[in-house]
């Protein structure tokens, strides 16, 4: 089900266009602007339970990707003003608000999106930095930060993570509502991905 949804995901909105290596700059900032608030409340709900059985094993330190993601917007858009220069469409917000009542009531399910949003990165994550760095003729990591991992290889790094979420003492309707819960990501996802502009001259979509 999940291999369903990521296929949609990569078919919404602008992902086509940066997937093929023509998305512009100014619709590519667009979209890493909608993801930021996805970070800052999964990352800030997951610090705020580092001590919980569930989710204890994972490694923020090294999966984080907000500062990253903060200095390549910085760094493709030209200033620190991308917040307001950027719009926020609603799905990203409604998606944000989300993470902050999971995290309220239902920490555990933070594992669906920790698997969708830092598995993703790990994985496609490291050919988008190539089409992006060729896209925008960048050197050296400026620009594609939120690709990179520090010193960790990808794929141990990834492996590690795969161990960390499955955890052998959930129970099964535990695994069965984060399984739904990462249901709900991939739809999210689409959402977001839809109310965006696919291309520099494109506007928002009315819905966004």
């Amino acid at each position: 089900m999940t291999a369903e949804h990521h296929a949609r995901v990569e078919r919404s909105g602008p992902m086509p266009a940066l997937l093929r290596g023509e998305l512009g700059r100014t619709a590519y900032c667009t979209l890493l602007r909608n993801l930021h608030p996805i970070y800052r409340e999964l990352e800030a709900a997951l610090e705020r339970h580092a001590a919980h059985p569930d989710l204890a094993a994972l490694e923020l330190d090294r999966l984080a990707r907000r500062a990253a993601l903060e200095a390549d917007l910085q760094t493709l858009h030209g200033g620190r003003d991308w917040a307001d220069a950027l719009p926020l469409v609603a799905p990203a917000a409604a998606y944000a608000a989300h993470l902050r009542a999971l995290s309220a009531s239902w920490p555990e399910r933070l594992l669906a999106h920790v698997y969708v949003r830092y598995l993703g990165d790990l994985q496609g994550g490291q050919i988008l930095q190539r089409i992006v760095a060729r896209r925008f003729a960048l050197d050296g990591e400026a620009g594609t930060r939120f690709y990179r991992f520090g010193p960790d290889a990808p794929a141990d790094l990834s492996a590690r993570l795969r161990a960390a979420l499955d955890r052998p003492h959930l129970d099964e309707a535990t695994r069965a509502a984060i399984a739904d819960e990462a249901s709900v990501a991939f739809l999210r996802h689409v959402d977001i991905f839809e109310a965006l502009p696919v291309s520099d001259a494109e506007p928002l979509r009315a819905d966004g």
